[in-house]
C-alpha cells in the first residue's frame, strides 16, 4: 500500500470501521490492492487468496449474471461510477448470496475503488413483503368474489321487498327495520370498496426502489397465487426465455402484473383462459396480458386509464369497480419509465401491453 496517494489514507480508515466490504483495485495489474476483513467475510475466501488471483471473484458469479455484471463495468468506466449493482453468487459449498456493489474510477483511470453489501437477509425480506403482498391479494380477490357479490344481492333484494309492502301502520316497523338493514348493508359495501380503492392509491406515491430480480419468477409467483382462488380459469406463460433478471422494483412490478391480470380474470367467463407473453429487446421487454373474455366496448376505450373513470364496470361476478385500478397502474409503469397500452375487441377479449426497462 506504499504506492497509493495519500488520500487513500481515508479509505483504508473507512475499510478497518466499516462492515461492508471495502476494496482497492488495479486496472494495469488487473490485481486487489487492498481488501478489508469484511470483504474476505463476505466472499468466504482470505484476502491473501483474492490479492493472488483476482478473477476468482468471477468464478462465484452466476452465470445469468455475467452479462449485466460486464454491461455495469463498462458503464464504470465511461461514466467513473456505479452505485447498487447487484449480483447473485454461489459459494463453495453450494451457499448463494445477493451482492451489491459501489464503485469509483480515481483520476488516474488506473484505480478502482468499491464498496460490496452483502444483501441476501434484505433480498429475503423483500421476498417475504412480495409474497406477503400476494398472499394480501388473493385474500383481497377472495373477499371482493365472495363478499361482495352476497352483499349486493342482499341490497337489492331489501330494495325489492321495501317497494313491495304498503306504508299502513301495520307495516311502517318493517319498513323502517329493512331501511336500516339496507343502510348497514351499504355502508359494508362501501368499506370494502375504500379499502380496495386504498390499496391501490398508498402504493402510487412510493419511491422506485430497484434490486435484482427475475421476472419470470415474479410471473410464476403471481400465477400460482391467483391458480388458487380462480380455478375455473386457464393460466399460460409462454416465453423462450430460461430466465430475465432485471434491476427495477420488484414490489411495483408485483402490483403491476397482479392486477393487470385481476381485472383479465374479472372480465373473463368460467373456463376462459388468459396468457402472458413475455418478450425482451436490448433495453427492455414487453409484458403482454390476453384474455378472451367480453372485451372493451369501442365508446369506454378513451377512459379506461382515467382516474375515477365511467369507464369502469361490474365484473361477470358482480365484482364492483371502484374506478381507479387501471389509472393507479399506468401510473406506477410511468414511475417505473415505462409504457402501457391495451386492443380490445367487445366479445372477443383484450390484451394489455406492458413496456418496461432492464435497468
Amino acid at each position: 500500500m506504499k504506492n497509493l496517494p495519500d488520500y487513500f489514507k481515508g479509505i483504508l480508515k473507512i475499510g478497518q470501521l466499516s462492515t461492508d466490504g471495502v476494496f482497492v483495485y488495479d486496472l494495469a495489474d488487473k490485481r486487489f490492492t487492498y481488501l478489508n476483513e469484511a470483504f474476505s467475510e463476505i466472499f468466504e475466501a482470505t484476502n491473501e487468496t483474492f490479492k493472488a488471483q483476482a478473477s476468482i471473484v468471477l468464478q462465484y458469479i452466476l452465470s445469468e449474471d455475467t452479462f449485466y455484471l460486464n454491461s455495469r463495468y463498462e458503464d464504470l468506466l465511461t461514466t467513473g461510477c456505479i452505485s447498487n449493482t447487484e449480483f447473485r453468487m454461489q459459494l463453495p459449498g453450494g451457499l448463494h448470496k445477493h451482492v451489491s456493489c459501489d464503485a469509483y474510477l480515481m483520476d488516474d483511470h488506473q484505480t478502482i475503488i468499491g464498496f460490496v453489501k452483502d444483501v441476501t437477509n434484505a433480498k429475503k425480506h423483500e421476498d417475504y413483503i412480495i409474497d406477503y403482498g400476494a398472499r394480501k391479494d388473493t385474500l383481497l380477490d377472495m373477499v371482493t368474489h365472495n363478499l361482495m357479490g352476497p352483499l349486493n344481492l342482499s341490497k337489492n333484494v331489501l330494495g325489492w321487498i321495501q317497494k313491495s309492502i304498503t306504508n299502513d301502520s301495520d307495516t311502517q316497523l318493517l319498513s323502517e327495520q329493512l331501511h336500516l338493514m339496507q343502510e348497514s348493508t351499504q355502508q359494508c359495501i362501501d368499506i370494502v370498496t375504500d379499502f380496495l380503492k386504498e390499496e391501490h392509491l398508498e402504493s402510487e406515491s412510493i419511491y422506485v426502489r430497484k434490486t435484482r430480480f427475475d421476472v419470470i419468477d415474479r410471473i410464476n409467483a403471481i400465477l400460482e397465487k391467483l391458480k388458487q382462488t380462480n380455478k375455473d380459469k386457464v393460466f399460460r406463460l409462454v416465453t423462450h426465455l430460461q430466465n430475465l433478471n432485471i434491476s427495477s422494483d420488484a414490489v411495483k412490478f408485483f402490483q403491476i402484473i397482479h392486477n393487470i391480470v385481476s381485472n383479465a380474470i374479472k372480465f373473463t367467463p368460467e373456463d376462459g383462459e388468459i396468457e402472458i407473453v413475455l418478450n425482451e429487446a436490448e433495453d427492455h421487454y414487453i409484458i403482454s396480458i390476453s384474455d378472451n373474455g367480453i372485451g372493451i366496448p369501442d365508446h369506454l376505450k378513451p377512459f379506461i386509464f382515467d382516474r375515477r373513470t365511467s369507464a369502469g364496470r361490474a365484473g361477470l361476478r358482480g365484482d364492483k369497480s371502484n374506478g381507479v385500478g387501471l389509472s393507479i397502474i399506468k401510473r406506477l409503469v410511468e414511475i417505473m419509465e415505462g409504457q402501457i397500452w391495451f386492443e380490445s375487441t367487445e366479445n372477443v377479449g383484450t390484451t394489455f401491453y406492458v413496456k418496461l426497462p432492464k435497468e
